[in-house]
């Protein structure tokens, strides 16, 4: 579920009072947590400053960034912090992410050309389950748009099927007398987690589907566009292998498989296939 992210870019002066700064992380208030980290990349400051004392100039703006923190959290991300160890946190800044890794991601593209982009991909929530949260959200919203053209198809949403015989009934975002279809989002940071997602919803689509004999069962997936300038190369490369592989599955078992990049195009196909 896309959140309010507040944040500073943080700048280091290595020489006091010479005005010669360098952006190295960045102060971030998300999902209620304050946190800080280091963005700038070791090579950066191995070429700057050799591998020695290079050592030195990532513990002073780890050391740092940890002191930043700790004056935050006393206070508000909103209120100027002190220079402390030759780092100040610049302007605040207010974007909005589904995550930590893409609220850090939208700071580096605004205000460094120096950051490990790579290693922010990499950040905790690529192994985390899509929030069920962001689904709900999404499926609300496709029934919302849904309903505005279509009223009659309101009891249609959020219906329970049991997938064997006796068995506890699984809620799906749609089903009709000819239509089954689950919901769902593709995050670009969550990619991993999107795709265990994917294999559980289209096996509950299918296992309904031979269940209760309705012939057409589709997932309708919300994910961003290929173009999309939030995407680095390495998560558009991985999130166009993902989609062929859920849309080669659905095929095995005879699904559909509808991705789309908004709510609109998903009520569009909720409707085609009423």
């Amino acid at each position: 579920m896309t959140t309010n992210a507040l944040w500073r870019p943080v700048f280091w002066e290595p020489v006091a009072d010479t005005g010669e700064r360098l952006m190295v992380g960045v102060l971030l208030d998300f999902a209620d947590q304050i946190t800080a980290h280091r963005i700038i990349r070791d090579d950066v400051l191995d070429s700057l400053y050799g591998n020695k004392a290079a050592v030195g100039a990532r513990t002073l703006i780890e050391t740092g960034l940890k002191m930043l923190v700790d004056v935050t959290r006393v206070g508000s991300i909103r209120e100027a912090s002190p220079t402390l160890l030759g780092l100040e946190a610049g302007p605040l800044k207010e974007s909005y992410a589904e995550s930590l890794a893409e609220a850090l991601r939208t700071a580096a593209l605004l205000h460094s050309s120096l950051a490990n982009m790579d290693k922010l991909e990499d950040i905790e929530e690529s192994v985390e389950p899509v929030p069920e949260e962001a689904n709900r959200l999404f499926a609300t919203e496709v029934r919302i748009h849904v309903l505005n053209e279509r009223p009659d198809l309101e009891k249609c949403f959020n219906r329970a099927l049991p997938l064997i015989p006796n068995g506890q009934p699984i809620k799906f975002g749609f089903c009709s007398p000819r239509s089954l279809i689950h919901f769902g989002m593709m995050s670009p940071s969550r990619q991993s987690a999107g795709l265990r997602d994917a294999h559980a919803r289209l096996w509950e689509l299918y296992r309904a589907k031979e269940f209760s004999g309705i012939s057409m069962a589709a997932l309708i997936l919300a994910s961003p566009r290929q173009d999309d300038a939030i995407l680095s190369p390495k998560q558009r490369e991985s999130l166009d292998k993902i989609l062929r592989e859920i849309e080669r599955e659905a095929d095995s078992y005879e699904m559909r498989f509808i991705p789309v990049t908004t709510v609109r195009d998903g009520a569009s196909r909720v409707i085609e296939f009423a």
